[in-house]
């Protein structure tokens, strides 16, 4: 019985510093909750910083492109043959910005903001393929310039995913996707294989696709930074195998 008070007494002093160690612990994880949040919220405001001097930059690099070219025209003004090659090679490397009639293809996700499995999520999203068919086959339609969201389309640019996040000219683009094609063909484009293919996706699965034609479409000068020093035109690609059945 004389020991009693004594393991009370120790009894005690364990609680009480297990519960010390359990409030520096919760305290500990809540600092570094905090920590983390606060890097994250700092990281996404680096990274819209840093999007939008990327916007200004590139904006100013077609201004000055613009500037050069009406200085090599005033160079080259007792030459009009010299100025429309300047101007045909400037069309071509999509260093201009150029306007017209021409098409305006549309893609969206087909989930409409329900919550959907993996597997369902493969047949009902936009994928970088689907954008690189689209623009294939609309260059094969009389496409003459080519923007997606207003990104311009030259020979080096590339359709990539990264991560979930489709990027053109390595420029993150937040769907719905629109594809703009100066002088391409309505019934020409509606004739292919990759057109055949999204109206059966769309029907099948949702997939939000269509296609409009329209009197007058402008597309951007592009503005990356250009690095080709030569370059020659090749054959037209071969069409896309039809899709498989049963499936994207």
């Amino acid at each position: 019985m004389t020991n009693a008070p004594r393991i009370r007494g120790s009894l005690a002093a364990v609680l009480a510093l297990v519960g010390f160690l359990t409030l520096v612990a919760s305290s500990g994880v809540k600092e570094a909750k905090r920590g983390a949040e606060s890097r994250r919220t700092g990281l996404v405001k680096l990274i819209h910083t840093r999007q939008g001097e990327v916007e200004t930059l590139g904006k100013e690099l077609v201004r000055l492109r613009t500037d050069v070219a009406a200085a090599r025209r005033r160079l080259s003004a007792t030459s009009a043959e010299d100025a429309r090659r300047l101007r045909d090679v400037q069309m071509w490397a999509g260093t201009t910005a150029m306007s017209g009639p021409g098409l305006e293809v549309r893609l969206s996700d087909g989930r409409q903001g329900r919550k959907v499995s993996e597997a369902e999520r493969e047949s009902l999203s936009v994928f970088d393929v689907d954008l690189q068919l689209v623009v294939n086959a609309l260059w094969d339609a009389g496409g003459e310039a080519v923007a997606v969201n207003g990104q311009r389309l030259v020979a080096t640019s590339p359709i990539r995913a990264a991560g979930e996040t489709i990027t053109v000219n390595f420029r993150p683009l937040v769907p719905p996707y629109k594809v703009e094609a100066i002088g391409a063909d309505k019934k020409q484009f509606e004739r292919s294989v990759v057109a055949k293919r999204f109206r059966q996706w769309a029907e099948e699965y949702g997939l939000g696709f269509s296609v409009k034609h329209k009197s007058k479409i402008v597309v951007p000068a592009f503005a990356g930074t250009l690095q080709l020093s030569s370059a020659r035109p090749t054959d037209p690609a071969p069409a896309p195998p039809p899709p498989a059945p049963g499936g994207r």
